[in-house]
């Protein structure tokens, strides 16, 4: 399985969907993005994924946030890339049944919703680039099995 991630900022807001991402199913704020379908490369599947999660179109990405590597029963050898995005027109108005809606939110405020998600490896790779305190481009392996989720490596 092949994931994209968009991170879209409006001055200092960052753009956040609102999905069930809790154990339970509890709404809970995170970035846009989703699966790569085949047949898409990379930028495809994230303009794609963005205009659903969000309403926006987005250009092609001009960095790379992270890369997660993540090995899980459920998604053996998942992949997931996160990109930056600067060209974007649009309003925020979700297509996708799953996401209740898209705003933007001044970064410390985006800080602590995404610091309620309960996953590691869905909340830290983006806490530490959002912060600054991992650099840019930096990958995350991790290995989920019976409710543990290990940090292998991060480079």
């Amino acid at each position: 399985m092949q994931l994209v991630i968009g991170i879209v900022r409006r001055g200092d807001e960052i753009l956040l969907v609102r999905e069930s991402l809790g154990a339970n199913g509890e709404m809970l704020w995170s970035l846009p993005g989703g699966g790569v379908q085949d047949g898409e490369v990379f930028h495809e599947a994230l303009r794609r994924e963005m205009q659903e999660e969000t309403g926006l179109v987005v250009g092609d990405p001009v960095a790379t946030a992270f890369v997660m590597h993540i090995d899980s029963e459920r998604y053996p050898s998942a992949l997931a890339i996160a990109f930056e995005i600067n060209d974007w027109e649009g309003e925020t108005l979700p297509e996708d049944d799953e996401i209740a809606e898209a705003a933007f939110f001044p970064l410390p405020e985006a800080l602590k919703l995404i610091g309620q998600l309960e996953s590691d490896n869905q909340r830290e790779p983006i806490l530490g680039y959002l912060t600054g305190e991992v650099p840019a481009g930096t990958t995350w392996i991790w290995r989920n099995r019976d409710d543990q989720e290990v940090l292998l490596g991060r480079w």
